[in-house]
């Protein structure tokens, strides 16, 4: 405020002071919130304010039954059940005259409706939609906005279309899959956003059938157990297709086979059929039950023995052979003994051979013969 003294005169009777001359201050009225939105059936209050110190009253206009509230410069507007979808309440003030109005933004808004298949199996092309129901006043068609995910996944989204929607090859591993439809709705100037959840329930015919055991070879007496899982859903059954009739033992539900002091029956393929009512799935294995490793080795030692003693006994009768061809070329013959006369070598008159090697035989070994003296 300014003021100006305009001084009259000195007399004291006309004016004892200065006389001012007033400018008012701009006043308004304010409305909080401004351009809400209030849902459908629903309830909104607002609170209008004068910024006016002299205004005599304030006061609300509408057009639907209403309850006011009012204090110090402010007048408070509470509308319940909220059925007009165009509506503009106006806060009036008095002396000076001043008005000031807002819009209701009247929307209904649905919480996102997820639909799945009647029944997933895996392997078979299915779809998932979302559906969202909206309607806001003076916005057609609504401002929305639908997004479908999985995890951190973004599996499609909508812009300005009240539904999304999704096709896939159903896969076993999502089975306990979340799926999540967010919606985000402009209404005025506020965005709304609400949410839906559904969960995959996959079904499956049997995969991953998996045959183990401990290791693939075993000596007869050995005991060892073959093991048999499967994945499905609903979880398979098993059965068992058995290399003999010999003894064996189930357990576990079927899952294991435990075979006590092997023989050689047990020897051979062991199979295991996962069933249930979307298909079926089989595994095997193959077991060897052998002589164990110590039979071996004495089979080895007797081997090797008979070889050693049929090879002394071939040395022996080499030796043999060879003694007497070599006694046979010592052994001396008519013609190779000089003055020898054949009667005497063939064995007729003892005496004259006698004479014979008497004469003619070789001289004595270590005698040194004389050497005839020089005269």
């Amino acid at each position: 405020m300014t003021s100006h003294c305009l001084c009259l005169g000195l007399t004291p009777l006309v004016l004892l002071c200065c006389l001012p001359l007033v400018r008012p201050d701009p006043c308004g009225l304010s409305i909080v919130p401004k351009d809400p939105a209030v849902a459908f059936r629903g309830d909104v209050v607002l609170n209008c304010t004068s910024t006016c110190s002299n205004h005599s009253s304030l006061g609300w206009e509408t057009s639907v039954p209403k309850v006011t509230d009012r204090g110090d410069r402010w007048v408070s507007l509470h509308i319940s059940n909220l059925t007009d979808w165009i509506l503009e309440p106006l806060c009036y003030g008095s002396n000076p005259q001043i008005i000031e109005k807002t819009r209701l933004h009247v929307y209904r808004f649905s919480p996102p409706k997820i639909h799945l298949g009647a029944e997933m199996v895996a392997g078979h092309q299915e779809r998932i939609t979302c559906n969202v129901s909206s309607l806001v006043s003076g916005s057609s068609p609504s401002d929305i906005n639908v997004t479908l995910s999985s995890g951190n996944s973004t599996l499609n989204k909508s812009r300005g279309s009240p539904a999304v929607g999704y096709s896939f090859v159903v896969q076993p591993m999502q089975h306990g899959q979340e799926i999540v439809c967010q919606a985000w709705l402009r209404v005025g100037l506020q965005v709304l956003s609400d949410s839906a959840r559904a969960t995959l329930q996959v079904w499956a015919p049997p995969h991953s059938v998996k045959v183990s055991v401990e290791r693939l070879e075993f000596g007869v007496g050995a005991n060892f157990t073959v093991r048999c899982s499967a994945e499905g859903n609903p979880p398979p059954e098993l059965h068992w297709e058995l290399p003999s009739n010999a003894s064996m033992e189930l357990s576990d539900h079927g899952r294991t086979v435990t075979v006590h002091s092997a023989q050689r029956a047990h020897n051979g393929t062991y199979r295991c059929l996962a069933q249930n009512k979307y298909g079926a799935s089989l595994g095997q294995v193959d077991v060897l039950v052998q002589v164990p490793p110590r039979s071996r080795i004495v089979i080895v030692a007797v081997v090797l023995g008979a070889i050693i003693f049929l090879g002394g006994v071939a040395l022996v009768v080499w030796r043999l052979v060879r003694k007497r061809f070599m006694m046979s070329l010592l052994q001396p013959t008519a013609a190779t003994v000089q003055g020898c006369p054949l009667p005497a070598c063939s064995g007729e008159g003892n005496s004259g051979k006698g004479e014979a090697l008497g004469r003619e035989g070789p001289e004595p070994l270590g005698e040194d013969k004389e050497e005839p003296r020089g005269v």
